[in-house]
């Protein structure tokens, strides 16, 4: 299904959320103790700073007795293990991690307290050699947007879509995996190519562009992380006439026409609900691990002009434009 930002869908979607809520609390009550909850947050960024305070304002509207510690992770490899010791000093009822650099952390260092994670990026389970998907410790909220989701979309805003292009590393295999299984059910294309560094980029561009319709990228480190990168891959595949449909509201401001982006709003209000789940006298202490409710499609009209691209209009309706930057 099409999930969009979409004014009356939102609304409706949230009424249902918080009469869920309400009939869970109703049925499985909140403990009435205080709990100590500690906050720890990757870095200093205005979508974590979003993210707690709606976390807290959720937890406090729905009747949690809590305390929070706000506390900015140490990612100083020396001081990494004090760091840790110091928070588990403190003997909270729950960590909540904010961000990937903070979560990876704490499920290696973290051992007999609940961690609840959100605004993770990584696959939960790559974060530890023991596989975090059965620890009962760990539950939270993903960035990653489900990939077949991520086809669905492209195929409704983007019909004629017959070959999509991959440029994909290490780090996001398991993107092309899951791209090539699902791309094959659909009947598409998919031409993938591998790298190891940013070296092999003006090569990938050189092959794969030719054969492709449009160039997906979701995220990955050596094409998301370094500016030069991102730009070079904006121009050469404008200057080739291949859209691109990416994951990010500023990369859609960069200049890809379609761009995926999340609720951070409603990430907060997600974690907060399993927060409230942990400390139900009817939870059951088990791992939950969730991808985002709302996807949020972000459209460039000048780059989608430029390219000559016709986009529904139904899709046109419900996604959000951007201004491209100057």
């Amino acid at each position: 299904m099409f999930l969009l930002f979409e004014k009356y869908f939102k609304y409706w979607i949230r009424s249902i959320g918080i009469l869920c809520l309400f009939l869970f609390i109703s049925t499985g009550e909140i403990s009435s103790q205080t709990v100590h909850i500690l906050i720890v947050k990757s870095a200093f960024r205005t979508e974590y700073e979003q993210t707690t305070k709606e976390i807290k304002s959720s937890l406090q509207n729905n009747g949690l007795s809590f305390n929070t510690e706000e506390i900015l992770f140490n990612s100083s490899s020396d001081e990494e293990n004090d760091f840790w010791m110091k928070i588990v000093e403190k003997q909270p009822d729950l960590i909540i991690t904010v961000g990937t650099l903070a979560t990876r952390s704490a499920v290696n260092n973290v051992l007999n307290i609940p961690i609840i994670f959100t605004m993770v990026l990584d696959h939960i389970e790559s974060m530890n050699s023991k596989s975090t998907s059965s620890n009962k410790n760990i539950s939270g909220v993903t960035l990653a947007i489900p990939v077949e989701e991520q086809f669905d979309i492209l195929r409704e805003a983007m019909p004629f879509v017959r070959r999509v292009g991959l440029i994909y590393s290490r780090q996001s295999a398991q993107m092309y995996y899951y791209a090539r299984d699902i791309t094959n059910k659909m009947g598409l294309r998919l031409f993938a190519y591998e790298i190891t560094s940013e070296r092999d980029i003006p090569n990938a561009m050189r092959e794969i562009l030719p054969e492709i319709d449009v160039l997906w990228m979701p995220p990955d480190a050596i094409l998301y992380n370094e500016p030069n990168i991102l730009r070079f891959v904006l121009r050469e595949s404008f200057t080739n006439s291949v859209p691109i449909i990416a994951v990010s509201k500023h990369l859609a401001m960069a200049g890809t026409p379609l761009s995926l982006g999340i609720d951070y709003e409603d990430i907060g209000k997600q974690t907060a609900e399993l927060v409230l789940k942990r400390f139900s006298s009817n939870s059951i202490s088990t791992s939950a691990i969730e991808t985002p409710r709302h996807i949020i499609l972000y459209i460039n009209n000048r780059v989608l002009s430029s390219l000559g691209l016709n986009i529904p209009s139904r899709v046109l309706e419900k996604a959000i434009p951007v201004e491209s930057e100057r």
